[in-house]
């Protein structure tokens, strides 16, 4: 009863004097942030697929572990392979799990709430799923990836439609991998083995495409991620590339950064990425087995990871999410 006082004390300093904010951080950090898993003073927290140690880690946008859940099986909340992670408006977590072919949902502490999806190709069936995105009305777009398409869902599960086959024409996939909504409503999708960017409305209607196979600007080796930001740019991960590249909505270039290495900034095997409300860029570097963060323009901020099974440590980290 008595923290809690102090705690309301300190915020009302903070208000009246703000350079007394670094106290009120730091007990909020250790007191709330760590025991109940919230977010209270950064703006967002991470959600990491931490893939062969089956299981999620949630930290701060500075990297300042949090909680985690999961363990290897096929029960409510365990995981076989997850791979991509999402979050609604309400703040709950969308998880695909590969190889149980299912998503599961969690609430932001990761307490199972639903799950759907089996093998097969029907509607609503799942076949080695990866990449997860949401809508501003809490729909979910699944690249269904040995199926070679894209199913839309409620956000509870419920199957809305599909598009997609297995080819090289446009509106066709390759291993679809990532996925990312716009503002609009417009759906983009990593289409990994054709080496190329699609961009489709909210019902599947194809709008445009861009890359071919290549290392020059532009071009792709084995895309895996994609991510859209506020003002419509395009960010995608290059992977076999080992780098990041940038577009406009339209697929025209921008910029890049990224070179294979281990220094900051340099990647082996980058694969998932997603924005946060300030532009920032979290990247998941999968086999340095740690987090990169830049700004929009790919300067390097900081870092956080290591290879193992402790907290804050990752084997082989896919997809990312990011409350908002």
């Amino acid at each position: 009863m008595n923290s809690e006082i102090i705690l309301l004390v300190i915020f009302a300093m903070v208000t009246a004097v703000p350079i007394i904010g670094t106290v009120a951080y730091t007990i909020v950090t250790v007191q709330d942030a760590s025991a109940v898993g919230t977010c209270p003073i950064t703006p967002s927290c991470i959600y990491v697929v931490d893939t062969n140690n089956t299981r999620i880690q949630k930290f701060d946008s500075d990297g300042n572990f949090i909680t985690k859940w999961g363990t290897k099986g096929t029960g409510d909340g365990e995981f076989l392979h997850p791979h991509d992670v999402v979050l609604d408006s309400s703040g709950d977590v969308y998880v695909t799990d590969a190889f149980n072919y299912n998503v599961q949902k969690f609430d932001s502490d990761g307490n199972f709430i639903t799950k759907w999806g089996t093998k097969g190709t029907g509607d609503g069936q799942l076949q080695n799923q990866h990449g997860i995105a949401v809508d501003s009305a809490d729909n979910m777009y699944i690249s269904d990836t040995n199926n070679s398409r894209i199913q839309k869902f409620d956000s509870n599960g419920n199957f809305i439609t599909k598009w997609g086959t297995k080819g090289t024409n446009k509106g066709e996939f390759m291993t679809p991998q990532g996925t990312a909504v716009d503002s609009a409503g417009n759906v983009y999708v990593a289409d990994e083995k054709n080496n190329r960017i699609q961009k489709f409305d909210s019902n599947g209607y194809f709008i445009t495409k861009w890359g071919t196979k290549g290392i020059r600007d532009g071009q792709f080796n084995l895309p895996e991620d994609v991510a859209v930001d506020s003002s419509g740019k395009v960010y995608v991960t290059d992977t076999d590339n080992s780098r990041i590249q940038k577009f406009d909505s339209n697929g025209y270039f921008i910029t890049k950064w990224g070179t294979k290495g281990i220094r900051d900034g340099e990647f082996l095997h980058p694969h998932g990425v997603v924005l946060d409300s300030s532009g920032n860029l979290y990247v998941t570097d999968k086999d340095n087995h740690r987090i990169q963060k830049f700004d929009s323009d790919g300067n390097f901020i900081t870092k956080w990871g290591s290879n193992g099974t402790g907290d804050t440590q990752f084997l082989h980290i896919y997809g990312i999410g990011i409350s908002s």
